[in-house]
């Protein structure tokens, strides 16, 4: 008995990987932008309890100034430290606006002063906490991000 493999055969399972992973993405997806947004929430209130309550304890906050050099990159670790940067950082403010929006391809938030773009925060969870948030400055850097 000879056995022939069908030549169709890749492609459909190239078109099946690439639907599986549509439907995870679209399944995760509202779970990370629902907890953005309540990320999002905390940190414009200013309340620190309820931003600490989304916070993994070993949360890392880093800020990339956009800058050449390595050091324009600052990392400040700790609930207490991170929710004083980004209570300061998302204070409303005259000319802010905070949008909820895809960033690199997963929830984020973009800072708007005006029609200029400061600043793109991407946020990482471990479970169901914020483990990183990573803040990149800079608007001309900041040019060719995408919306999803």
């Amino acid at each position: 008995m000879s056995f022939t493999v069908n030549s169709d055969a890749r492609p459909i399972r190239a078109g099946l990987a690439l639907l599986w992973d549509r439907f995870w993405d679209w399944l995760a997806r509202p779970m990370h932008y629902s907890a953005v947004h309540e990320f999002r929430v905390a940190s414009e209130s200013g309340d620190p309890v309820s931003l600490a309550a989304l916070l993994d304890p070993a949360v890392a906050v880093v800020v990339d100034a956009g800058e050449e050099s390595d050091s324009s990159i600052r990392v400040v670790g700790g609930v207490g430290d991170a929710v004083a940067l980004l209570v300061h950082g998302m204070a409303p403010r005259p000319g802010l606006v905070i949008e909820e929006r895809s960033v690199n391809g997963q929830a984020g938030l973009m800072l708007n002063h005006g029609d200029e773009a400061s600043a793109a925060i991407t946020i990482d969870f471990t479970g169901h906490l914020i483990s990183a948030v990573w803040i990149r400055l800079r608007a001309q850097r900041l040019r060719h991000w995408n919306h999803v």
